[in-house]
């Protein structure tokens, strides 16, 4: 989703979540910072099994309980089995006696795991408090466990979201760019993102990770343009340009254009996703290509005019490298011909004759992991190889 598209969306979607939600918010964060206070880092290794596992303890007061449990609906880590705490007290499907139990990594008794655990658990805050990305991918957590502390302790840095694969699917449909090593990356790149909306920072991040399932659902329960759509910095890596058009298949193979069943609405989000990805994707190579002729200050100057001028009549403002500009308007489609064609508006029509070094790039299989760039320098799209066809009017009331 693009920045103008997010635009409207906080606008909308966000008072009505703060004012219907207010009284959730607070309760919410308080559990938070109830857990935070009644377990300081500097008293984690003090911790005693029963002030630890799930399983035993008395009143659930427990810091794994608390963690999990307590404190779900600042995001869910069920989903595996209690070995995910290293330690806790309970049955295995093999032994249906109650005992302490613990992953064999963490050590070869019981003790040894324990304390290995709790200092895992300290080294984890610590490093987050430094901000050392590297200790933080290599402690040994498990990454759900892992996700939640850094949210629990660490609230505008890391996201309430903690499963891979959700993070992933938002990282994916923000267009967010990469690298992305980990989970915990993902995590602060949301909040990164959150960070540059005003009307986002002032409220809670429990409210942004509602706003985010509310716009992009679970991965898998909404139709997607594709199952597994990659992240933008996969699919970045995987892009290369082309110098000839890739060839139209047969007539016989087109589709037959029975518009009956057509949902317009879905059609329209769809269009505008592949649009969004084509532009990102665009944007990095850009960057890149210059990167690679020895012009760093030209490539950090490369802009995307269209997410703060849709009226700009082009997409992507880049440069040659003798510093020209080169204004880009880029066209996507998810297949990997232009057999569907694409649609252009009659003020990017105007700029592809009146600007100078006017360039079209047409980004083919724009949703996979090797996407395909023509790029067309000042293409005559008026009496030219291309046929225009009027698809739309604007009505107005006489």
């Amino acid at each position: 989703m693009n920045r103008l598209q997010m635009h409207d969306e906080i606008t909308k979607r966000v008072p009505t979540l703060a004012e219907l939600g207010k009284d959730d918010w607070k309760r919410l964060d308080s559990l938070r910072v109830s857990f935070v206070s009644d377990f300081p880092i500097k008293q984690i290794p003090a911790l005693t099994l029963d002030q630890y596992v799930i399983g035993k303890g008395a009143d659930h007061r427990t810091f794994c309980y608390r963690m999990e449990r307590e404190t779900r609906e600042l995001g869910h880590i069920f989903g595996a089995t209690a070995f995910k705490f290293g330690v806790y007290y309970g049955r295995t499907k093999r032994n249906s006696s109650k005992q302490f139990r613990f992953a064999a990594h963490w050590g070869s008794n019981l003790k040894e795991a324990f304390s290995s655990v709790k200092r895992a658990i300290v080294d984890l805050l610590q490093a987050a408090k430094k901000a050392d990305v590297q200790a933080v991918d290599n402690n040994p957590l498990s990454r759900m466990v892992k996700g939640k502390l850094l949210f629990l302790y660490y609230p505008d840095e890391f996201a309430p979201v903690y499963s891979k694969e959700h993070l992933e699917h938002f990282v994916a449909a923000l267009d967010l760019p990469g690298p992305f090593d980990s989970g915990a990356e993902m995590q602060q790149a949301l909040m990164k993102y959150r960070a540059t909306w005003p009307q986002l920072r002032r409220q809670p991040a429990t409210l942004y990770m509602r706003l985010l399932y509310d716009l992009f659902g679970y991965p898998g329960t909404i139709d997607r343009l594709s199952k597994g759509e990659p992240l933008l910095q996969d699919a970045v890596v995987g892009a290369q340009f082309i110098s000839e058009m890739p060839p139209l298949p047969s007539k016989t193979n087109r589709a037959t254009g029975d518009h009956d069943a057509i949902d317009f609405a879905k059609q329209e989000s769809q269009r505008k996703r592949i649009g969004d990805r084509g532009e990102a994707l665009v944007l990095a190579k850009e960057k890149e290509r210059l990167l690679q002729a020895g012009k760093p200050s030209l490539s950090a100057c490369v802009d995307h005019v269209s997410s703060k001028n849709p009226s700009a009549g082009f997409d992507i403002l880049s440069f040659d490298e003798d510093g020209r500009e080169r204004p880009i308007e880029v066209k996507a489609t998810s297949d990997a011909t232009l057999v569907r064609g694409f649609y252009i508006t009659s003020n990017e029509l105007e700029k592809s004759t009146t600007l100078e070094n006017y360039h079209l790039y047409i980004v083919f299989s724009a949703m996979s992991k090797k996407p395909q760039i023509l790029s067309i320098p000042n293409p005559k799209l008026r009496g030219g190889s291309y046929i225009l066809q009027p698809l739309t009017y604007r009505v107005t009331i006489s």
